[in-house]
C-alpha cells in the first residue's frame, strides 16, 4: 500500500477531533443541532490550520444519513459520510478558485446549483483559497452567494481574508481560524508517534511543534521527514536540527555566554560557524530573540512549564544562563537584536548586520539600579543629621562667602528629643524648670511648639536642625527638600506663633531665625532688611561622595551646585 502522509492520515474527521479551535468546532456543532444552517460560511485563517478539513466535516453533518435532518456531530461511517471522507459524493462540489477564476465558471456553477441535489441534503460547495477569484467573478457569484436555493450551502476558505470584497464578507458568517499553540501541537505530534510505534525525545518534539509556526500541517509533514531521516530511536532533537537545517541549541547558549563574558571573538567564532555551516541567519536571530525573552521570563514570572515552548531540560539551562546576565542586560541584548533582524530583511549583507548587532551585545556596560542607588544615598544623608557619630563637623561653609556661625552641638531633628536626653513622661513644657536659657530645655520646648502648629505646617519642621547656643535665639536649619522658596515663605509665616508659645510656656524669650531667609521678611530688631541669614551647607562624608559620583558616572554627567553659582573641576569631572 502507497505511503499516506501524517497530515492526511490524521486528519480529523468528526468535530470533536478538531485541533485548537474550539470555539468553532462549539459554533458549528449548537448551530446544526438546533437547526440554525447559514446558506454560507467563510473560514479564514493561515494556512494549515484546519479550514478545508473543518469544511468536509461540516458538509458531512449536513449530509449524515444516520438522522433525518443535519445532525451536530457526524457518524462517519454511513455511505454518504464514508463519500465524502474519500472525494466522492456528487453533491460536495470541491473547487480550486486559483482555476476558476473566469465569469463563465461562475455562471455554469450557478446553473448547475438549481437542480436537487443527487443524494444528500444539501449541495455543498466549498471554495479553497477563493480570495484568487477574480473581480468579476465575485460580482457575479454574489446574488447567489446572497439568496442561493434552500438546499445549497456555500463554505469558503481563504488564508487572506483581506482579498475578499466586503460584500462577499457580509453575505457569509465569517470564522477566524487561529494559530494553533506550539503545546497543543506536541501534543499531538507525541501521539501520533506513538501510534507509530516510534520514540522521540521531549525536546524534539517541542522543537518540531516550533517549527510548525502554529500549522499543524506544518509539522506533521516536517515529522514525517524526520522520521525518515532517523533510523533508531528514541530520535533526538540533535537529529531534528540536523534534518531540518535548525542551529543547534548549544550555538544560541554559547552566544550568550560570550555577550555575558563580552567577549567578542568568541562570539564571532560561534556566528562563523553558523555562517558556514548554511544556517539561515533570519531564523537564528528569531530562535536567538527567543532565547533571550526565555530568560527575561525566568527572572521576572518563574520557571513554569506553561510560560515556554521547550523542554524541562532545556529550561533548567536557561535558568543558569539568565541568573548570570540579569534581567537588564539581557533586556538591552533583545533590543538590539531586535532592531537588527527587521534591518536583516532588507540587507544586502546579512552577516555583516547580523555581527555588528553581536558585537553591540557584547559592548553592553553593566546597568546599576538608580533607585536602589539613590535610597542608599537618601539613607546616608539622613543617618548623617541623626547619628551622633556621623554629625557633620563644626565648621560650616555658608553662602556669599560669610563667615561660619560659632562652633554648636551636634544637633537632631526638631521634632525628636536628641539622643542624651532623658525619655519625657509627659509634655516637653512640664520639663522646663532653669531659670537660665538651658539648650537641650529649649529644644524640648521647641518640639512642643511645632507639635502645637497644623498639621501642614508642622510638617516644614521635619528633620530640621537648630542652633541653640546664643542665648534667646533659636537658628533653623531647614532640612534640603523644604529649602524651596514656597516653602521657606510658609516657615517664616510660622514664626510668631513659635515665639509666641516660647513666651508662654517657657522662662524666657526667644527669637526664631530661619538660615537663608532674609530677615526683613519677618520684623526683627538690630537688622536691616537685606541682610540674610545663610543655611548652612553640610559637606559630604567620603562614602556619601562615592555614592555620588557612582550617580555622576552612571549618567557621565556633571554636579550642578545650585547654591554657589560657580564652576570647579573635581576627579575628572564638571561642577556647575
Amino acid at each position: 500500500m502507497a505511503f499516506i502522509g501524517s497530515a492526511r492520515k490524521w486528519r480529523p474527521q468528526r468535530f470533536e477531533e478538531l485541533i485548537g479551535q474550539e470555539h468553532i468546532r462549539r459554533t458549528l456543532s449548537n448551530a446544526l443541532a438546533s437547526g440554525r444552517v447559514a446558506s454560507a460560511y467563510l473560514f479564514s485563517g493561515t494556512r494549515g490550520v484546519g479550514k478545508t478539513t473543518t469544511a468536509r466535516i461540516l458538509a458531512k453533518a449536513l449530509n449524515c444519513e444516520s438522522g433525518d435532518a443535519p445532525l451536530s456531530e457526524p457518524c462517519n461511517e454511513c455511505s454518504s459520510c464514508e463519500e465524502i471522507t474519500r472525494g466522492s459524493h456528487p453533491d460536495i462540489l470541491e473547487i480550486d478558485a486559483a482555476t476558476y477564476t473566469g465569469v463563465d465558471n461562475v455562471r455554469e456553477l450557478r446553473e448547475g446549483l438549481r437542480y436537487q441535489p443527487a443524494r444528500g441534503r444539501y449541495k455543498t460547495v466549498i471554495f479553497d483559497e477563493v480570495h484568487m477569484l477574480s473581480k468579476s467573478s465575485f460580482n457575479a457569484l454574489l446574488k447567489t452567494l446572497e439568496e442561493p436555493p434552500p438546499h445549497v450551502v456555500f463554505i469558503l476558505a481563504t488564508t487572506e481574508i483581506k482579498n475578499v470584497p466586503d460584500t462577499i464578507l457580509s453575505r457569509c458568517q465569517v470564522f477566524e481560524f487561529r494559530r494553533i499553540s506550539t503545546s497543543v501541537i506536541a501534543a499531538h505530534l507525541s501521539k501520533i508517534v506513538e501510534a507509530q510505534g516510534r520514540k522521540m525525545d521531549e525536546a524534539a518534539v517541542k522543537l518540531l511543534a516550533r517549527m510548525g509556526e502554529g500549522s499543524i500541517r506544518d509539522a506533521q509533514s516536517l515529522l514525517d521527514q524526520v522520521l525518515a531521516f532517523a533510523a533508531e530511536d528514541p530520535v533526538s532533537s540533535e537529529e531534528v536540527e540536523k534534518v531540518l537545517g535548525v542551529p543547534s541549541g548549544s550555538i544560541h547558549k554559547a552566544l550568550v555566554e560570550a555577550v555575558i563574558e563580552r567577549n567578542g571573538n568568541k562570539a564571532l567564532t560561534e556566528l562563523k560557524g553558523l555562517f558556514d555551516a548554511g544556517h539561515d541567519l533570519k531564523l537564528f536571530s528569531a530562535n536567538l530573540l527567543e532565547y533571550l525573552r526565555d530568560c527575561m521570563v525566568l527572572l521576572s514570572a518563574g520557571d513554569e512549564e506553561a510560560l515556554f515552548d521547550v523542554a524541562a531540560s532545556e529550561i533548567e539551562e536557561r535558568k543558569q544562563v539568565a541568573a548570570n546576565m540579569g534581567f537588564a542586560q539581557a533586556h538591552q541584548a533583545y533590543s538590539i537584536l531586535q532592531g537588527a533582524e527587521f534591518e536583516l530583511r532588507a540587507s544586502d549583507h546579512p552577516r555583516m548586520t547580523l555581527e555588528v548587532a553581536i558585537l553591540r551585545m557584547c559592548q553592553i556596560e553593566p546597568i546599576a539600579d538608580l533607585g536602589a542607588l539613590m535610597e542608599k544615598f537618601e539613607a546616608m544623608s539622613g543617618g548623617a543629621a541623626q547619628n551622633p557619630a556621623r554629625a557633620p563637623s563644626s565648621k560650616v561653609e555658608t553662602l556669599g562667602g560669610s563667615p561660619p556661625p560659632a562652633p554648636r552641638e551636634a544637633t537632631a531633628p526638631a521634632t525628636e528629643p536628641s539622643a542624651g536626653e532623658p525619655a519625657s513622661g509627659g509634655s516637653p513644657v512640664a520639663q522646663v524648670e532653669a531659670q537660665e536659657w538651658n539648650a537641650a530645655q529649649a529644644r524640648r520646648v521647641w518640639t512642643g511648639a511645632v507639635e502645637a502648629l497644623r498639621s501642614t505646617r508642622r510638617s516644614l519642621f521635619h528633620g530640621a536642625e537648630l542652633e541653640l547656643e546664643t542665648e534667646g535665639t533659636i537658628r533653623v536649619v531647614l532640612a534640603q527638600e523644604n529649602r524651596n522658596p514656597q516653602n521657606l515663605d510658609m516657615a517664616q509665616e510660622v514664626l510668631p506663633e513659635i515665639e509666641a508659645f516660647f513666651r508662654e510656656h517657657s522662662p524666657w524669650s526667644a527669637r526664631v531665625e530661619i538660615a537663608g531667609v532674609e530677615n526683613g521678611a519677618h520684623s526683627r530688631t538690630g537688622q536691616g532688611a537685606g541682610e540674610t541669614n545663610n543655611a548652612r551647607v553640610r559637606k559630604p562624608d567620603e562614602n556619601e561622595e562615592a555614592v555620588i559620583q557612582e550617580i555622576v558616572d552612571l549618567f557621565n554627567g556633571k554636579r550642578v551646585d545650585i547654591r554657589q553659582g560657580r564652576m570647579r573641576k573635581s576627579g575628572g569631572n564638571s561642577f556647575a
